[in-house]
């Protein structure tokens, strides 16, 4: 219901737009006609003026709606709908400088789905598409508003989790990680998860705060699978 919502609203501001665009240029045109051009305003003068406005009013929203959709597709991963790894990385830029600059903290939350090869082998990747599509519900619904969640490819996911000392962003991890593995998928039923969770650094580079995320989501898949590890 909410992503019907969602459409029917972007189509009524589109309709708007295309309506708005249609009429402010009509009516340059007509003014273009009369008082530039000096034509007198007949019915058949009339036509042309309206016909080019309702045109290049037209044009002017596709153009803008066509614009919006690059956006979007720049910053965010076309299967699951949230941020992409390019974007998430502009993200920590900002809260690394953030940190530095006002000496306050933040996590990095990284994790991925155990097995998730298995799925994809044996449901296939339709299914294992539907897997990461329902996770990222999961893990959106958990988080809180502040928290910045992507996708870093294939099933790896990270989340920034600002003003989040190590010990807080260990607490949301092992929730996320509840979550998930008690949540009923669609094809594949149950699946579990491994989290690396690290706290920001005053010497930290954006590199060095990742490679640190990765080790310790390494030792969460060394010691088992379906835990949380921090470094």
């Amino acid at each position: 219901m909410k992503i019907i919502n969602v459409t029917k609203q972007k189509f009524l501001i589109y309709l708007a737009y295309i309506s708005l665009a249609c009429f402010l240029t009509t009516l340059m045109n007509i003014v273009n006609t009369v008082y530039i051009l000096k034509i007198p305003l007949t019915a058949d003068t009339y036509i042309m003026p309206t016909l080019a406005g309702l045109l290049f009013g037209s044009m002017l929203a596709h153009i803008k709606s066509l614009s919006s959709r690059l956006k979007q597709l720049a910053f965010t991963d076309s299967l699951t709908k949230i941020y992409n790894r390019l974007h998430f990385a502009h993200f920590l830029d900002i809260e690394i400088d953030k940190a530095k600059r006002y000496d306050s903290t933040f996590s990095i939350i990284f994790f991925d789905l155990d097995h998730f090869k298995d799925v994809n082998d044996n449901f296939g990747h339709a299914a294992g598409d539907r897997v990461l599509e329902q996770l990222t519900q999961v893990v959106a619904k958990a988080n809180r508003s502040a928290d910045i969640f992507a996708r870093h490819g294939g099933e790896e996911f990270i989340i920034l989790a600002p003003e989040t000392d190590i010990s807080g962003a260990m607490i949301h991890a092992e929730r996320l990680r509840n979550d998930i593995e008690k949540f009923e998928f669609d094809t594949v039923d149950h699946i579990t998860s491994s989290f690396g969770v690290t706290e920001f650094k005053k010497e930290d580079t954006l590199e060095m705060l990742m490679e640190r995320a990765d080790i310790a989501l390494y030792m969460a898949k060394e010691y088992g699978r379906n835990r949380v590890e921090k470094a």
